[in-house]
């Protein structure tokens, strides 16, 4: 199948074998000319096979059969992320609240709790709503970064195809009682690299890491120590507006 998308501002043809990578991406196509161009092969496909397997011998669970057609989705997204770099566009793993038009992105290892924190948003703002559950784009414009939709969402498939100014990055821990705090971003600079998808190539990894670097430098950093009280989602909100200009 042949098709085009627009993803961060930038438009992608995708040439794919199955149609489930049409069905993932309806609300994102485009007919405008494309900036660039991905393809699929059975070899992308056998080579996102091997890399599931591969994790999940290493975190200790039972590898799951995947179809092709899904195994193929995950292969256009490695894709498209590789080819986005040159556009100061990269993915970094977390979940990305929208309010009043602004972005927060929720980051931390699997597990810790970022759809439970995004819902209480949900609960507690009626105007938010989920960018993105688990797999946004980042993209610097005009020295200005930027959380944007993906088709490519996680399990439960949250994501609107929407751009927005990123007001802040927190990291989320456990903890006993809510409270959030500013954090340095040289103290958790190497969970956002582990956070963030790395490409195999050298130079695409130097490209990355010099992304994950000026956001350091254009984005405030906080860590959030949270439980399941829904008043989680006040405590994040107020600690991360308290700096904003008015």
């Amino acid at each position: 199948m042949n098709f085009s998308i627009s993803l961060a501002g930038v438009n992608i043809e995708i040439h794919s074998i199955h149609a489930a990578v049409y069905d993932l991406c309806r609300d994102y196509l485009t007919d405008r000319s494309p900036d660039f161009s991905v393809a699929t092969t059975q070899e992308d496909i056998a080579f996102e096979r091997k890399k599931s397997n591969e994790e999940a011998a290493h975190e200790g669970r039972p590898a799951v059969d995947f179809p092709d057609d899904y195994l193929e989705t995950l292969a256009v997204y490695r894709k498209i992320c590789e080819k986005l770099l040159p556009y100061d566009a990269f993915l970094m793993h977390g979940a990305v609240v929208a309010q009043n038009g602004a972005a927060y992105l929720f980051t931390a290892p699997s597990g810790l709790g970022k759809t439970t924190h995004t819902r209480f948003w949900l609960e507690k703002y009626p105007e938010a709503f989920i960018l993105n559950g688990d797999k946004p784009i980042l993209r610097f414009q005009n020295g200005k970064l930027f959380a944007c939709g993906t088709p490519w969402a996680g399990k439960e498939g949250q994501n609107r195809n929407v751009i927005l100014p990123l007001r802040a990055v927190c990291v989320l821990f456990r903890g006993k009682e809510n409270r959030i705090e500013p954090v340095r971003f040289d103290k958790i600079f190497p969970l956002l690299i582990s956070q963030t998808y790395r490409p195999t190539g050298e130079a695409e990894m130097r490209k990355t890491l010099e992304l994950i670097k000026k956001t350091g430098e254009g984005v405030r950093f906080y860590a959030m120590f949270c439980n399941l009280d829904p008043d989680a989602a006040r405590v994040a909100k107020e600690g991360m507006d308290q700096d904003e200009p008015n």
